[in-house]
């Protein structure tokens, strides 16, 4: 493996190498100046490179990321960067993950550390991602993620896997009673260290879904990004299908999320003040190339609704793939028994079809087992924040 340096402060690459001296092992070591780093074109494809870029000069870094944009055998961190929200966009839609807004040898060294597991599991098939975004808080995202999944995981051949990360506020295992003694957030405080025993306490089955739900916890506390991310890591690699709730917040994990993602179903309701919410997300998601993952779901959608799809479309400037009819008293029935809605009624007939979408590209390669069967047991065994 490379070590491979840009800054135009020798410092900087002195301080790296201090950081990763007895934590990691490189073949070799380059110390590039912005302008030399043309040289990062003769990592070919049988080598891999860790590449920390100092961010301190935007203007001359982020060409160097842009160049290594889409190369798999390099791995890029980005140091001193991502001091604002329009940074990081910035970073992001140039490929950049690890972003670092300032240098501490710990942090390098865990970056190095996630950068170096990513590039040993570049060959892996991973999960296709779903990600469910309520336009606003209200508009039945959760409802629809977590009945969807459900219906898809009946489809799939395999297990299918739903995690909540609306963290604080989050009601899937609610929806389907499977309130158990563990939540995501148990999963998230063992990012670093999951495997499959530990997995198999955590998650909650029903039939052919496997669940992390949310739970209560306390409200001024903050789970870092990469907890998430070594999470989703994790799960990526053991399902075929993953799907996430996601809160709408527009947070760092929630963009890395939407990222991966192979479809982003965005929901909204035809209200003025959730269509308005949601034309600021469409422009946020566009931001971040992402307009083509996007399929707008258009929730509780009745004959009194002013509005035509037409004029919603134009509002949100973006199209209108899914029409969900408003069925409250068919979904309260259906969380008070914790069932998955009727597939033969009206609204369990269009959630079915965003099912179906979520179920017709399986990876060929067969998963390893996510769970472990209970004759198996013998044992069950905060980094960085980015400023706004």
């Amino acid at each position: 493996m490379i070590l491979a340096t840009v800054s135009s402060d020798p410092e900087f690459h002195k301080d790296v190498r201090v950081a990763l001296d007895g934590h990691l092992r490189f073949e070799a070591a380059w110390d590039l100046t912005y302008a030399d780093a043309s040289r990062l074109r003769a990592v070919g494809p049988e080598h891999q490179c860790i590449l920390i870029v100092d961010f301190a000069d935007l203007p001359l870094a982020m060409p160097v990321a842009r160049a290594v944009d889409g190369v798999p055998q390099i791995a890029i961190i980005a140091v001193k960067g991502g001091g604002t929200r329009e940074d990081l966009l910035q970073l992001m839609q140039a490929g950049v993950r690890e972003v670092l807004p300032n240098f501490t040898p710990r942090e390098v060294r865990q970056a190095a550390a996630r950068a170096s597991s990513t590039l040993a599991t570049a060959g892996e098939i991973l999960a296709d991602l779903y990600a469910f975004m309520p336009a606003k808080p209200g508009c039945g995202g959760t409802t629809l993620a977590t009945y969807a999944t459900a219906m898809a995981a009946e489809l799939n051949a395999e297990p299918t896997l739903l995690l909540d990360f609306d963290i604080r506020l989050g009601v899937t295992s609610f929806l389907l009673k499977a309130e158990g003694a563990h939540t995501i957030v148990d999963a998230l405080l063992q990012s670093d260290r999951l495997d499959l025993d530990i997995w198999s306490s955590l998650v909650s089955q029903i039939k052919n879904l496997h669940l992390l739900g949310s739970g209560p916890m306390d409200f001024s506390q903050r789970v870092p990004t990469e907890r998430f991310m070594q999470l989703l890591d994790f799960a990526l690699r053991r399902y075929s299908v993953v799907t996430v709730d996601l809160p709408g917040t527009m947070e760092e994990q929630e963009c890395e999320t939407l990222l991966r993602s192979k479809r982003i179903y965005l929901v909204c309701t035809p209200d003025i003040g959730a269509l308005h919410v949601a034309r600021r997300k469409a422009i946020w998601l566009r931001d971040l190339r992402l307009s083509d993952k996007v399929s707008v779901v258009l929730n509780c959608v009745d004959r009194r609704n002013t509005l035509s799809v037409d004029d919603i479309q134009r509002i949100i400037q973006l199209p209108v793939r899914h029409l969900l009819p408003a069925s409250a008293a068919e979904i309260t029935r259906a969380v008070q028994k914790g069932a998955v809605i009727d597939t033969v009624s009206g609204l369990g007939k269009r959630i079915s079809r965003i099912a179906a979408e979520m179920s017709v590209s399986l990876p060929s390669t067969k998963k390893p087992s996510a769970v472990r069967r209970f004759v198996e047991y013998f044992s069950i065994s905060a980094a960085r924040d980015v400023q706004n």
